[in-house]
Parts: structure tokens; sequence; C-alpha cells
């Protein structure tokens, strides 16, 4: 009776230890499904970041911190989606590097809506901030869709190279 208690627990165990791998790698192959295909670019003039993020409603997006002249940079932010949205909302922040650590220097929130539009499939802001102090900067940037009928929303951050700023 002990050797028959003894079976049924070592193939209990190894039942528990087969699914558990089982489930494991079926959430690390759907984490694989969220990362982004990013490629980022650098010149003496502007640096930027490409991302695919391979989701259901964000196509492309692109990042670009540009030096327009003195103490001054460019600032360029694009979403494309794959189909037309409800709303596209962008949060771009610049940030500076203060004794090691990224600090917020400026920040601005567009947000596009289909009422304003006729077809809201891609979302471009661009703008300069002027008077900066010298140091290393780069952008980080959040973006959040919704579809025409609001069922889905999709979120994505990316942050460029540093750029710096004499």
């Amino acid at each position: 009776m002990n050797i028959m208690l003894k079976r049924c627990l070592i193939i209990c165990a190894t039942m528990v230890m087969m699914f558990s791998s089982v489930l494991t790698a079926y959430a690390q192959s759907n984490n694989l499904a969220r990362e982004m295909s990013v490629k980022e670019y650098k010149s003496e003039g502007f640096v930027g970041v490409k991302a695919s993020p391979r989701g259901q409603l964000i196509s492309t997006i692109t990042l670009q911190l540009s030096n327009e002249g003195y103490r001054t940079l460019g600032i360029y932010s694009e979403i494309l989606c794959h189909q037309d949205m409800k709303s596209i909302k962008m949060s771009i922040t610049l940030q500076r590097l203060v004794d090691g650590q990224w600090k917020r220097y400026n920040s601005k929130t567009f947000e596009w809506s289909s009422d304003d539009y006729d077809n809201l499939s891609i979302a471009t802001a661009s703008y300069n901030v002027g008077l900066l102090p010298a140091g290393d900067y780069r952008l980080s940037t959040a973006y959040v869709v919704y579809s025409l009928d609001g069922s889905l929303h999709e979120s994505k951050t990316v942050t460029s190279p540093t750029k710096t700023v004499n």
C-alpha cells in the first residue's frame, strides 16, 4: 500500500511539472508577441527612433530630436495606425540628464479626434524648444489610440536616443 501511494505521488508530481512548463512556455510566447521592432538612428544633427509595435491598432511610431541651432532642439513625433481612429493622444516629454538621472524638462500633450478629421489614421506633432542649458536630452513619448467604435484601445511608450546640446 505504501509503494502504491509513493507511485501515485510521483505520477502526480510529474504531471504538475509537465503542465507548469507548458503554461510557462505559453506565457513567454505571448509576451514575445507584444515586443516592438525598434530602429534607432543617430547623426551629427539629429537622433531618432522608428518603432513598429506590431499592434492591433498602431502600425508605426517615429520620434526625432534634432539640433536646430544655438541651444534649440526640434521635436518631431508621428504615429501611423492600421485604420481610422476615434481619437489619438500623444504626450511628449523632453528629459534632461541631471546628476545621472533623467528629469522632465518640458512636456506637451496633443489630442486628435475623428470629429475634427475625415480620416484619422495618422497624427504628427512638431515644435522647437529653445534656450536650453548645455547637457544631454532625450524624448519619452506615450501614445494612446482608440478605435472608431470605442471597443479597442492601444498604448505604447517610446524613448529616443540621447542628443547633446553644447
